[in-house]
């Protein structure tokens, strides 16, 4: 069940804001039928303990059956929530929170309880997917279609807590950019949660997924991922299947000029690393 969730991840990413110098100002438009499409009524009395749940074809990635893809958003905040408390943070009222590429909601949804003293958001760049989150969403959350440009409609220092999960996985040129406007967004003391994909994310991998692994193999045409000699890697650089890999060391030595890196965790996400980061007060 594992395995088949985490190809899925990687041939699929079902929230990742792609951003490349070719796509940048592009999102995806909903499509509508027939040269129009109508935005349903809100339900203002929906009950939050029992949300709707998107159709197969809304939900992609991230399992097979309705129980995977809900259970896999529960773990993944619940470990998000953990990590947080461990490092003497907590979600007071009135915070101001940011899904950063919420697809359908798989995790924004398990924030229901914090909704009525908290703001929260998600955005994405698939319209299609903001569109279903409007309808049986939205109340509790707010959503907001964005494009792969790294600029957001929020205020300077506007959220207490960014989270992304499986994002700059897929993020390429930009992704210098975007932490940069992630930080703009963030309350001085913030904190932004980011998943990534390192050479650990490549043992994991390797060892023990060979669909995954002859995908990536085919597309290293040089070798790189077996070298080991990168701080950087791109596969498939340009393109909706990108995956960025980085050195971990390099990696914190670089983001941690723009944020204080306070944790790192391997396998915090799957076979991502999780690293939670600060945005520090000045002095």
């Amino acid at each position: 069940m594992l395995r088949q969730t985490i190809k899925k991840l990687l041939r699929l990413p079902a929230n990742a804001l792609i951003a490349s110098a070719s796509n940048v100002q592009k999102y995806v438009p909903y499509p509508g039928s027939a040269g129009l499409y109508v935005l349903q009524t809100y339900n203002q009395e929906r009950v939050k303990s029992c949300l709707p749940v998107p159709p197969p074809g809304v939900r992609a990635a991230y399992g097979d059956t309705e129980e995977d893809w809900l259970n896999g958003g529960k773990k993944n905040v619940g470990d998000l929530l953990t990590l947080l408390t461990s490092t003497n943070f907590s979600i007071q009222k009135r915070s101001r929170i940011l899904d950063f590429g919420c697809a359908a909601g798989r995790m924004i949804r398990w924030l229901a309880d914090l909704a009525d003293e908290c703001e929260i958001w998600g955005v994405e760049i698939e319209a299609r997917l903001i569109v279903w989150c409007q309808e049986n969403l939205s109340p509790p959350f707010n959503f907001a279609t964005v494009t792969t440009a790294p600029h957001l409609p929020f205020e300077d220092r506007y959220f207490d807590l960014i989270y992304c999960g499986s994002v700059f996985t897929h993020i390429d040129d930009l992704a210098d950019a975007w932490l940069l406007e992630l930080r703009r967004i963030t309350r001085p003391g913030g904190r932004i949660y980011i998943t990534i994909q390192d050479k650990h994310s490549v043992d994991l991998i390797m060892s023990g997924f060979p669909s995954l692994r002859q995908i990536l193999l085919e597309n290293d045409t040089h070798g790189y991922l077996k070298q080991e000699k990168y701080y950087k890697l791109s596969i498939l650089p340009g393109s909706q299947n990108c995956q960025v890999f980085y050195d971990i060391d390099y990696l914190c030595q670089h983001w941690g000029r723009i944020l204080r890196i306070i944790s790192v965790i391997q396998e915090g996400y799957w076979f991502q690393t999780a690293l939670l980061m600060e945005k520090e007060i000045a002095n």
